[in-house]
């Protein structure tokens, strides 16, 4: 979660340290951060005071004001915590919004609960200005040449569809980018990232996965008013047992890219926590009814298996039968088993599956249009972004069924190569650091969930949004923990260095000379 640091060198970003915060410095803790949770409690806990007096309107201004001045404050003094407070925003606030909204009485379809984290995540393009000289580095190249294949999209779908549309598509394709840039130019802090991301996972997984087994067994009040105002269909019944899981965040398919995420990283964890969080986490992840999500979930456990040793991986395999086995009574309820096992015939009979036909038949018809389509038509033609369309045609193109055909129809040829190229980069750049440092379970873990992401593009493009946000940090951690393992004794023999070159204040030095003037004096005179 948000806990301090135990040991690390001080971020790039962070000010100098100050006299005071002496004592926090050799616990280990960054300068004038002794108390991280402090803050983004007061921040839950006023906005959960808000909703409790019925001023839903009000919250819609407080939480994403105050989302922005804890987050502002984090990413000045520590960016391990800024990362898992802005993974918090994207876990809880859609259900902030759903609360506000049922106080209130009233649904806001524009509510700007939602725009917190967006404001939150925001901050980490300033690290494109303060670390301007990072970008011409070898190890921002894949970056780079994701973000020029983003801003070549861009320019072309501001000719084809406006820049309202434009941008707010751009907005989701390049924050997760950007959160890439921050872990890459804030390598040294690697054992604090290795901390706060595991107890994000661990506690976040916790909360999800407790209150998507709730919502399933017997949705909450809220959850069914905004159901039922915003009209998502394709989310179930909000009836006991009826519903696809959400939990705290806006639909099921997000919520099982964040649950899958949160599961993978959490084998690098350790603590009965960890144990009662799977407990909920995975019977939440089946009661979303998303196929993609299991099957990443499954595919993502392959790498770290195959990483383990031979103890280490009979010891995981026992671990998850023993949670598999303590999930298993939860089957033998009728209403739960007669769904998941329905959706999971699925997956036997993709023949008679109609989700697969139509996949196929998209496939076959659009693979042509994708391929041949040079120039790309630019972001802001698939999307949500084509609700603020100039060309009201674009309306057609909101629905796009595969990551895989996405990126060449936005992107063509000129965009596919950059942007491809990054991935593709990125992801053996993490493969190879992991081999380097077996024993890193935290890299390993982020390798499997970058592959099991990666792997469900061909059903939605997961590269984008909070999905690709995991992307960025599974696929970046195995390297800055390279680099961190390679470089961090040099740095810390410099920084004693520089310490020991430092002008000793006047206090202690006058001190020290009392000292040095007794002792001599008691040396002079000798024992009584």
């Amino acid at each position: 979660m948000l806990s301090t640091p135990s040991s690390l060198l001080p971020s790039r970003d962070a000010p100098a340290a100050r006299p005071d915060d002496a004592r926090a410095d050799a616990a280990g803790t960054p300068p004038g951060l002794r108390r991280p949770l402090r803050m983004p409690l007061a921040l839950f806990g006023i906005t959960l005071l808000l909703i409790i007096a019925h001023q839903g309107r009000l919250v819609e201004v407080f939480y994403p004001i105050g989302a922005l001045y804890v987050a502002f404050y984090f990413y000045r003094r520590s960016p391990a915590h800024y990362i898992g407070f802005v993974c918090w925003l994207f876990f809880l606030s859609p259900e902030v919004r759903r609360l506000a909204d049922f106080m209130s009485g009233s649904f806001n379809p524009k509510s700007t609960v939602m725009i917190a984290p967006m404001l939150a995540v925001a901050l980490s393009g300033f690290s494109l200005i303060t670390h301007v000289s990072a970008l011409g580095q070898r190890r921002s190249a894949p970056l780079v040449m994701i973000i020029l294949a983003l801003f070549y999209s861009f320019v072309v779908g501001m000719a084809q569809v406006g820049p309202a549309a434009a941008l707010y598509t751009l907005v989701n394709w390049l924050f997760p980018v950007l959160i890439g840039f921050r872990l890459v130019v804030t390598w040294q802090d690697y054992p604090a990232y290795h901390r706060v991301l595991l107890k994000t996972c661990v506690y976040g997984g916790l909360v999800m996965g407790v209150y998507g087994v709730i919502q399933y067994v017997q949705p909450q009040p809220w959850d069914v008013f905004w159901l039922l105002q915003s009209q998502m269909e394709s989310e179930g019944h909000p009836v006991p047992f009826g519903l696809r899981v959400m939990s705290t965040m806006n639909s099921s398919g997000p919520f099982a890219v964040t649950i899958m995420y949160v599961l993978l990283m959490s084998l690098a964890a350790g603590g009965r926590l960890r144990i009662l969080m799977c407990v909920f986490a995975i019977p939440a992840l089946m009661f979303t009814s998303v196929r993609s999500g299991w099957g990443g979930l499954a595919l993502g456990l392959v790498y770290p298996l195959a990483m383990l040793d031979g103890k280490s991986r009979l010891r995981l395999v026992g671990a998850v039968v023993a949670i598999a086995a303590l999930c298993a009574p939860v089957m033998m309820i009728d209403q739960v088993s007669e769904n998941v096992l329905k959706r999971f015939n699925t997956v036997q009979d993709i023949g008679n599956d109609n989700s697969y036909q139509v996949r196929a038949q998209f496939y076959k018809e659009f693979l042509s249009v994708a391929l041949t389509d040079i120039a790309g038509q630019g972001l802001g033609t698939t999307g949500l972004g084509t609700k603020l369309s100039d060309d009201d045609t674009t309306q057609l193109s909101v629905v796009f069924d595969s990551g895989l055909m996405e990126v060449p129809f936005v992107m063509g040829w000129p965009g596919t190569l950059l942007y491809a190229s990054g991935i593709a980069i990125l992801m053996w750049r993490a493969f190879l650091a992991s081999r380097l440092r077996p024993h890193d379970r935290f890299a390993i873990c982020g390798v499997g969930v970058a592959i099991a992401i990666f792997a469900m593009m061909v059903f939605v493009n997961t590269l984008t949004a909070t999905s690709g946000m995991f992307f960025f940090i599974g696929v970046l951690m195995p390297v800055i923990g390279l680099r961190y393992a390679r470089e961090a004794p040099r740095l810390a023999a410099e920084r004693a260095a520089a310490k020991a070159r430092e002008p000793e204040p006047a206090g202690m030095a006058i001190a020290r000379a009392k000292d040095a003037a007794m002792a001599s004096a008691n040396a002079t005179r000798g024992p009584a």
